[in-house]
């Protein structure tokens, strides 16, 4: 009889380890107006470079950890494990495809042109034919993706320069005046590049962050404490690889790292907005006292808000958290001139872990009473 209970008992726990194991977790970032919101990650290696896993792990890593898009980015020159495994070009992607339509993760086929600085390395995304990279000339590797309608990004441009401050050459002043610099990477694995955001910002160039993944993410990361890779969120018309490719061209996106995201105002402020409710009634503001409102925070992102300027006749704290899928309350004191404000009772802040610009936080306002109508 102990006999039979252990063996149900070991099936039981056997199958719950099973469950947690194949348990997806949602990166809950919101969609933003007129697109969908896919969380990506363009840039991972596999053991047919320098990665220390077989090409399908990345794909169940992936699902695991919320990602909708994936791009398997080996090395072109570098392949140390070639004695051990026969290397072949694009065969991590086709190996990995499969499994990848299985949990309905959709898969770039991708290469990483792998050269000294200057010019560094850069992933080529949406190739049709991975070998035709390996070449030894550099322009010969960047043409040849060029005409496969590549989407080419710069990566990690701080690695290896002193104190991981990246440096424009000649040569990326080429790449970008020849319209070969469509993606740099501002954030690789967790090195934030602030000078990249500049350069992305003044040049229109597409901002990606990225894992540069090379052992098991379990390795590298603590996902028992909800740490999570560099991602890129792809703003698409719709989840599908032409839609990704759109996207990256006409720079929709934004990174999110480390509880930060970056990127342009016109997709963090809807990211925000669609993530955040305040629960008030306007019928409450009649006439001046003290208020409490509820503030409820629907996404995983931790806002940070500091407050502006506040406007005249109003009172609140000038920092709070919105902290992920919370609420919180918010204490107004207003007078009657504010609660007679016919442009209504608005609340300026900073949101410091929303980056617009190297030291800038995206401006936002929480509506507690609405305009007046005319």
């Amino acid at each position: 009889m102990r006999t039979i209970l252990l063996i149900t008992l070991t099936i039981v726990l056997s199958s719950v380890g099973m469950a947690q194991l194949d348990s997806r977790k949602e990166v809950k970032i919101p969609d933003i107006p007129g697109y969908m919101t896919l969380k990506c990650d363009f840039h991972m290696h596999t053991i047919f470079s320098d990665g220390l896993v077989w090409p399908t792990v990345r794909v169940e890593e992936a699902w695991r950890e919320g990602l909708d898009v994936i791009a398997l980015s080996d090395h072109i020159e570098y392949l140390p494990h070639e004695d051990d495994v026969r290397i072949k070009f694009g065969r991590a992607y086709e190996i990995a495809k499969p499994t990848a339509e299985m949990y309905d993760i959709l898969i770039i086929q991708a290469g990483e042109i792998t050269r000294s600085m200057p010019p560094g390395h850069f992933n080529c995304l949406f190739l049709k034919d991975v070998s035709a990279l390996n070449t030894p000339d550099f322009w010969d590797a960047i043409n040849i993706a060029a005409k496969q309608d590549a989407f080419i990004m710069w990566n990690h441009p701080g690695w290896q320069m002193e104190d991981e401050i990246p440096i424009w050459y000649d040569e990326h002043t080429r790449l970008y005046n020849e319209g070969h610099m469509h993606g740099m990477e501002l954030v690789n694995e967790r090195s934030f590049y602030p000078l990249c955001l500049k350069w992305c910002i003044e040049k229109n160039i597409t901002m990606v962050g990225s894992s540069d993944i090379h052992s098991p993410t379990g390795m590298f990361y603590d996902l028992s404490l909800n740490d999570q890779r560099t991602m890129t969120l792809v703003f698409a018309t719709s989840r599908t690889l032409e839609a990704v490719r759109e996207a990256l061209f006409s720079g929709r996106t934004t990174v999110y790292t480390d509880n930060m995201l970056i990127g342009k105002e016109e997709f963090l402020k809807p990211i925000f907005e669609n993530s955040v409710e305040v629960e008030s009634n306007d019928s409450e503001y009649t006439r001046a006292g003290t208020f409490y409102v509820q503030v409820s925070n629907n996404s995983e992102v931790p806002f940070q808000l500091v407050s502006r300027e506040q406007p005249k006749g109003l009172e609140y704290t000038g920092e709070m958290v919105l902290y992920p899928e919370r609420t919180v309350i918010l204490q107004l004191k207003a007078s009657n001139q504010a609660v007679n404000n016919p442009m209504g009772i608005r609340l300026p802040f900073i949101v410091k872990n929303l980056l617009i610009n190297k030291d800038t936080g995206l401006p936002v306002e929480l509506v507690i009473k609405e305009a007046q109508s005319k």
